[in-house]
């Protein structure tokens, strides 16, 4: 038997908490950059250090969806 969700999809928790590389702490969003074209980056900030993650995506051209580049 299955187990009930622990929140609904629709919810307002997130669906991804990343820890800071450097203090452990809470990283939110910060924002979105075109790089390229084909290219875009979303900026992740620390609440307690403010260290700067950045996630580079490719871009879909027909959907405007993103999904992750992939690693060199």
């Amino acid at each position: 038997m299955r187990q009930p969700a622990a929140a609904a999809p629709n919810s307002g928790l997130p669906s991804l908490m990343m820890p800071c590389p450097g203090c452990a702490g809470r990283m939110v969003y910060q924002g979105r950059r075109i790089v390229a074209a084909d290219l875009e980056d979303t900026v992740y900030a620390c609440r307690n250090c403010g260290a700067e993650l950045v996630r580079t995506c490719v871009r879909s051209a027909k959907s405007g969806k993103t999904k992750p580049a992939a690693a060199a």
